[in-house]
This record gives C-alpha cells, sequence and structure tokens, in this order.
C-alpha cells in the first residue's frame, strides 16, 4: 500500500496546517520534513475472478506496518523513502490468490527510495512528477507484495487542487502512475484522495486506489480496487493520528480484501 501512504502524507501536511497550499504546495519546505507510520490489519475470504464475480476462497489475515518519510532537500526537490514489514498468514495450510505456494510469511516487505519535483501551477492547479525505485527485502517477501521481480520503478504525475465547500477548507488530490514489473507485468496506477476539514483540527478523508495490468497474458487481467474512508486528528502542530476502514468493492482475479487502517503524522 505504498500507494496509498504516499497519497495521504503528501496533504498531511497542507492539511494539518491550513494556508500552506502554495506554488510548492506539493514539495516539502526546504529543510524540513515529514513522517507517516501506518499499521493495516486486513482479511479476505472471497476474491474476484476474471469476470469480477465475487467467489469464496481460502482465508488469510495480514498484519503490515509502513513508514513513509519526505525531505525538503532544496525548493525544488523533496526526496521521498518507504518500508515496510508483514505477517502474513493464510487459512490451513492455503495459499492466496498472490502467493499460492507460500501461505505463511513474517519479516521485512521493501524499501523505497524516490523524488519528486514541480512542474508548475496551471490557474490553481498545483502539479509535479515523482520517480521512485522499490525493491523487496528478499525473493519470500517478493511473493507476498505486488511484484513480479524484486526490483520496480514508478513514476506518477500528482495534481492537487485546493478547494472551499462553504465554510470548510479541502483538497483534490490525482495521482496518474506507472508501475514496472507488478504481479502480472507493468501497471497503470490511479490513486485519488479528497480531504475536508469539518473542523480546524479534523479532517475527513476519503482515497480510491487502482491497479490495473497493463498487457496480461491471457486469462491473467489483474486489476485491484481499494477505497478508505478515515478521518485525521490534528493533536498539535507537529503530530495527527488517523483511523480508516478499506473495503475492496470490485475487482479482477483479486482479494476482496477489507481492514482497518491507523497512522501517526509528524512533521519535522
Amino acid at each position: 500500500m505504498s500507494n496509498r501512504l504516499a497519497s495521504a502524507f503528501v496533504f498531511s501536511g497542507l492539511l494539518a496546517f491550513p494556508g500552506a497550499v502554495q506554488c510548492s504546495a506539493l514539495l516539502m519546505p526546504e529543510d524540513e520534513g515529514q513522517l507517516l507510520v501506518t499499521t493495516t490489519f486486513a482479511d479476505a475470504s472471497d476474491a474476484y475472478d476474471g469476470q469480477g464475480r465475487l467467489i469464496k476462497t481460502p482465508s488469510y489475515k495480514k498484519f503490515e506496518t509502513q513508514a513513509y518519510v519526505e525531505y525538503g532537500a532544496a525548493s525544488w526537490l523533496t526526496v521521498v523513502a518507504e518500508a515496510s514489514g508483514m505477517n502474513f498468514q493464510g487459512s490451513n495450510g492455503q495459499a492466496s490468490l498472490a502467493a499460492p505456494n507460500a501461505p505463511h510469511y513474517s519479516g521485512l516487505g521493501l524499501g523505497g527510495l524516490g523524488a519528486r519535483v514541480p512542474i508548475g501551477d496551471f490557474g490553481g492547479f498545483f502539479v509535479s512528477l515523482q520517480a521512485s525505485a522499490r525493491a523487496a527485502s528478499s525473493q519470500a517477501a517478493q511473493t507476498f507484495l505486488d511484484m513480479k521481480e524484486r526490483e520496480q520503478f514508478d513514476v506518477r504525475l500528482q495534481v492537487f487542487r485546493g478547494v472551499q465547500i462553504a465554510d470548510f477548507n479541502g483538497f483534490f488530490d490525482a495521482q496518474f502512475g506507472y508501475r514496472t514489473k507488478g504481479q502480472n507485468g507493468d501497471e497503470a496506477r490511479i490513486d485519488l484522495t479528497a480531504g475536508l476539514h469539518l473542523r480546524p483540527d479534523f479532517m475527513v478523508m476519503a482515497q480510491s486506489f487502482t491497479a490495473i495490468s497493463l498487457w496480461p497474458s491471457a486469462g491473467n487481467s489483474i486489476a485491484v480496487q481499494k477505497f478508505e474512508i478515515s478521518g485525521v486528528y490534528n493533536i498539535d502542530p507537529t503530530f495527527s493520528v488517523q483511523l480508516g476502514f478499506i473495503d475492496s468493492p470490485i475487482g479482477i482475479n483479486s482479494p476482496a480484501e477489507r481492514g482497518i487502517v491507523t497512522s501517526l503524522w509528524t512533521r519535522f
């Protein structure tokens, strides 16, 4: 779920601190940073088949911890990094859809490093470009991640727009990405995030994460769509906490996963 981390946390600073939306809104200020630590508890006992129909499959449970950090190396450059670990347990020795021969894994997940640069401001739409390299910690970890090989490259165009609805400040963010070596080949990635401050210290956020295999082999097309709704509470100008729920309303050859997400956000 690294895309979810990037999408959520790029804007944590903007939304936790109203008024921060400027031409450099999608980048961290120079010599400042932010860190997001997220835990996800998820399970699945159903999956979507090749026609998008829900069917029964061997169940599994998964616990993930993910860290995502951004740092303003310069006014025009934000460096990003991520790392994760997981515990995956299939049921009764049965495998998950993503890992048919390995129903259990506990250990490090992946690591990633990248950078974001601004493109410009187009009538209030702030646009940036991000590229990153990602690698699984081991071949065993790769089996349980969305990775055909241990190394991946991800590039994405990001568009941000601040909005105001009645007396409430909010935003909309869209990311259009291309990721190599997904579970069934290269993938298109579309991540959408919308947030609205109901109070100065509380925001509701809705997110959609979509992955589509671009050149699948016959009968092996994969489409994954996850939706998350959450609330973010600002404890003080440095720390925020998030609680949310995630579900998979549609898909093709993918698990119908659902779970609970908690996050701690901090700026430094």
